[in-house]
């Protein structure tokens, strides 16, 4: 009895250990995401200011972006090959390095567009590497009956930065100037290195301190290996699909699609552009924090993820014809109305997201975890650019409405299509406890495996 008392003791001190490390890692993850998107943007001021030129502000961006998705598919074995908590420092080190070269220049008075261009190419690559590992190594510190709950805490948290971030970057530079936000984000990603480096985060057996061969054939093999387990696992290959479809049409609607709209028909009223992508944000932070654990013990996970598409579609689609209602003579009820259909999409994305994400993480090995959340990432990333030149031909030859509703209906079929796919469908019905490890148990030569194999955590 004393025995089962000391093992129960200990689990509960484990969990709790967990939990600690869970809040002080996302929470970092946190600070370090707002850091970046203000290094982006006091970056973004600085090439205007010295260059005046739009299109060359266009390319730099153009190049973090890049740099980042890229990272995504081939550096994502990185985070299982070797000490999770080490990668993670080592990308904030990275960070805090490039930022503080930026700072010093900027100070200094000294534009450079070749290390300006290097710099955030690097902050790009850091922010690949380390996102989807601040994801995949939720399964090491939770139980899997807590990981759900996990995935949501960080959704909710990445969605408050991508709210705040932009809004915080703003703020500061006005009074303050683009090189001292330049310094104050170095300093959080200092501390956010600091912070990392006293975590106690559990190792895999997988991990090691060093490739066995550090060829460029090997460190290409790893790569691929995440590549080929995502095509041959199922639904997740299905999923992929579906999730570039969205990302197809998510990105261009706010790069794209609404800027243009109210530059085009509200250009004196740009408050309406600051309301209505914010309630995008304000759509997925309720839906992280409330809405999808409420959807899903309603409905069920299935259920969940097909309402997500096709909310975020519907929203999409309601906003084309409300404008098209409304016309450039209302602003306030296009204002009024285009905040809560875009509310609805952000809100239905994450219980798309968050839902996926959970049978992600349960369902595949340890060994192959980080690679299947990055290359899952880096699939739905590489058509940004493709869907932002499809849908500024739709805007420029139909109009901005026209694009809304096309991209809207293009989401809501990937609601009929997930709707039908039974090996989708099958893996969202399974409970927590059924989906540790399914993926190997399902598709085992997806990891390398034969059936009576099993891949230690």
């Amino acid at each position: 009895m004393e025995g089962k008392r000391a093992v129960q003791a200990d689990s509960a001190r484990t969990t709790g250990s967990g939990i600690r490390n869970f809040a002080l890692l996302q929470a970092t993850g946190f600070f370090g995401s707002m850091a970046t998107r203000c290094l982006e943007i006091a970056v973004a001021w600085w090439v205007l200011d010295r260059t005046g030129n739009d299109a060359l502000l266009g390319v730099v961006m153009g190049l973090g972006v890049g740099a980042d998705v890229l990272s995504r598919g081939a550096l994502g074995w990185v985070g299982d090959r070797f000490r999770p908590r080490q990668v993670i420092l080592c990308c904030f080190l990275l960070s805090a390095s490039v930022s503080g070269v930026l700072t010093g220049l900027a100070f200094a008075g000294v534009y450079h567009l070749g290390i300006v261009l290097i710099g955030v190419c690097l902050l790009g690559v850091s922010l690949g590497v380390r996102e989807p590992l601040l994801m995949s190594t939720i399964r090491s510190l939770m139980d899997k009956s807590a990981v759900a709950g996990a995935v949501r805490v960080r959704s909710a948290m990445m969605s408050l930065s991508a709210f705040a971030g932009p809004i915080m970057a703003g703020i500061l530079i006005g009074p303050l100037g683009y090189s001292a936000v330049l310094g104050a984000a170095c300093g959080v990603v200092v501390v956010c290195a600091v912070l990392v480096a006293v975590l106690r985060v559990p190792e895999a057996s997988n991990h090691n301190d060093a490739p066995e061969d550090d060829g460029f054939a090997v460190w290409m093999g790893e790569a691929k290996a995440g590549f080929v387990a995502i095509r041959r696992v199922v639904p997740e290959w299905r999923l992929a699909m579906l999730a570039m479809v969205v990302d197809f049409a998510l990105f261009p609607v706010f790069a794209l699609v609404i800027p243009v709209l109210v530059a085009a028909h509200y250009p004196d009223q740009t408050w309406v552009l600051s309301i209505i992508e914010s309630a995008f944000a304000v759509g997925m932070i309720l839906s992280s924090a409330v809405l999808a654990r409420k959807s899903n013990t309603l409905l069920g996970r299935r259920r969940t993820v097909l309402a997500g598409f096709a909310a975020l579609g519907a929203g999409f689609v309601g906003t084309g014809l409300l404008f098209s209602v409304t016309g450039p003579s209302m602003p306030l009820a296009f204002t009024a109305g285009g905040s809560l259909l875009l509310a609805l999409s952000g809100a239905g994305l994450c219980l798309v997201t968050i839902n996926t994400g959970t049978v992600r993480l349960l369902a595949t090995p340890a060994a192959f975890r980080n690679r299947m959340v990055a290359a899952a990432s880096f699939l739905s990333g590489i058509v940004m650019p493709l869907g932002s030149v499809s849908s500024g031909l739709i805007s420029r030859a139909s109009g901005e409405q026209w694009a809304l509703l096309a991209l809207g209906m293009a989401i809501c079929i990937c609601a009929a299509v997930a709707s039908r796919d039974k090996a989708i469908t099958r893996f969202l019905n399974l409970p927590d406890e059924q989906l540790d490890d399914a993926y190997l148990r399902e598709f085992p030569h997806a990891f390398g495996a034969s059936p009576t194999e099993e891949v230690k955590r």
